[in-house]
């Protein structure tokens, strides 16, 4: 190997650290402070690096949000597979697992409501938001599939089935006590919502099959 492909190599390296140190400080911000009150500057400062950097590596504070997304969805992807693997992927555990999932990663729920309710999203950024929601529905809908819990239209099914549950985190994250308490009382509405759903979706009527 000449020595300018081990220096190109040396760079990528380098570069791909620096994001790496960008998304990890931007996560730690994202956790502790809201969306609002952050800025390119801070997550710059926050990793070590100058203002000016930080735009070397992505273009916006809302370009670092969907890369940290996609992250997280991976993630939340990769723990209902393992609990599918497990044997554990009855709709009520499925259910709890979303709650678990959100209630750990409360910052992943500012960031859906961020791209979902504003109003001015870059179109790049917002056409990688609406791939990365598909990507993760389809997913979700296969593991209903897999899971044996989806009768009749499975897609109609999953996506209200999931709409129902993080509506319930929306609503109800917050309930008053500690967040043990809190927890348990979202994992009960949890368990309500799935066993509702198990009864299935009533047939669709001749008005929707026309």
């Amino acid at each position: 190997m000449d020595k300018r492909s081990t220096f190109l190599q040396l760079k990528e390296v380098e570069r791909e650290r620096r994001r790496e140190l960008i998304l990890d400080a931007a996560v730690k911000l994202f956790t502790e402070h809201p969306f609002s009150d952050i800025g390119m500057r801070d997550i710059a400062k926050e990793a070590g690096i100058s203002p000016a950097s930080i735009y070397r590596y992505f273009s916006s504070r809302d370009a670092i949000l969907m890369e940290v997304l996609g992250q997280e969805i991976q993630e939340g992807e990769q723990r209902q597979i393992e609990r599918l693997e497990k044997g554990t992927a009855s709709i009520e555990e499925i259910a709890i697992g979303i709650i678990d999932f959100f209630l750990d990663k409360e910052s992943m729920l500012q960031m859906l409501s961020h791209f979902m309710l504003k109003d001015k999203v870059d179109p790049e950024i917002q056409d990688r938001f609406q791939a990365a929601k598909q990507y993760f529905l389809k997913h979700f809908e296969q593991l209903m599939l897999e899971a044996g819990v989806a009768p009749g239209n499975v897609q109609l099914f999953s996506h209200a089935f999931f709409a129902s549950i993080l509506g319930i985190l929306m609503v109800f994250k917050n309930f008053e006590g500690d967040i043990e308490a809190c927890r348990r009382q979202l994992h009960e509405m949890a368990r309500l919502t799935a066993q509702v759903f198990k009864s299935g979706l009533p047939e669709p009527s001749a008005a929707e099959n026309k």
